[in-house]
């Protein structure tokens, strides 16, 4: 799950923004609460805004999204929408604040878009949004517990690490089918992405990269030349990909390997008494074949 948010001013202009959909399959007015007009997006977005105008800000409004991962938006309930935005609202200190939702759906995968006012009424200031970042990140973790999401990977300390392999395998490769094969060895996947980051590369973890940011002294040009005869999946197919594996892997029972090794460790056990049984057998037969060699030798010695 991705959160990101910020101040703005200008509710007018971000009403047309939310109610534009060029850029979306579907748009969806989900919420309005605390407004005079619940029923006009507009107005509502036009009225917290203005009130900017009684301090000094000009940013009167608090504007996130939350983006589940891929395959994890399907899951959202209409109160799980409404969850994920009250715990948004709690982390940024804008309880009870006028609000508005609208879910936008865009190649079949939905996100919400949140507006809160952020003048507070009774104070008459400004809801600060200083730290807003790791509120948003704390959110971000309560969500996905509560909503029983996949945790979104930490941050890849690992960045200067990924960015010396693939350049080295860059340079190492002629060919794109080469540098790809090279990299999938190495742990990471090469994919088609979007408009100015065409080229992605994906980590083991579902984790993404402009792949041309990760390849130093390496133009886009050169990138696009050497990869455009490849038939690459798409970012989003790789990482839902990633996910379902992740998530047959999470539906392993605890204790499902205990479970495991006892069964291999009676099956062990049960073989070995086999293999004594076995051996007891085949010594008794032996002993009583000498038994009888030896009473026929004494019977014919007398």
């Amino acid at each position: 799950m991705v959160i990101r948010g910020k101040i703005r001013g200008n509710g007018s202009q971000l009403a047309g923004y939310l109610m534009k959909e060029a850029d979306n399959d579907s748009v969806r007015i989900f919420d309005i609460r605390g407004t005079s007009q619940p029923g006009n997006l507009k107005a509502s977005l036009l009225e917290m805004s203005l009130t900017s105008e009684l301090t000094m800000s000009e940013k009167g409004l608090y504007h996130a999204q939350i983006n589940p991962a891929y395959g994890e938006d399907k899951k959202m309930q209409p109160d799980d929408w409404h969850r994920a935005a009250n715990i948004l609202e709690s982390e940024l200190k804008l309880n009870d604040q006028k609000r508005v939702i609208v879910l936008h759906e865009k190649k079949g995968r939905t996100h919400a878009h949140i507006v809160w006012e952020r003048y507070d009424h009774e104070k008459e200031i400004m809801v600060s949004d200083s730290f807003s970042r790791l509120a948003q990140d704390r959110a971000r973790k309560i969500m996905e517990k509560e909503l029983e999401q996949q945790p979104t990977p930490h941050r890849n300390e690992k960045r200067p690490e990924i960015k010396a392999t693939l350049t080295d395998l860059w340079q190492k490769t002629l060919s794109g089918a080469d540098f790809i094969k090279a990299s999938v060895q190495k742990g990471y996947t090469i994919a088609k992405g979007e408009l100015r980051r065409p080229f992605m590369v994906i980590d083991n973890t579902g984790r993404s990269f402009d792949l041309v940011r990760q390849l130093n002294g390496i133009r886009s040009k050169e990138v696009r030349e050497r990869l455009k005869k490849e038939k690459l999946q798409t970012e989003k197919e790789v990482i839902s990909s990633i996910r379902s594996k992740q998530q047959e892997q999470s539906d392993i029972k605890p204790g499902y390997w205990v479970k495991q090794f006892e069964q291999r460790s009676k099956s062990d056990i049960k073989q070995h008494e086999e293999t004594i049984r076995e051996r007891m057998i085949r010594e008794l037969k032996e002993q009583l074949e000498k038994q009888r060699e030896n009473a026929q030798h004494m019977s014919r010695g007398r």
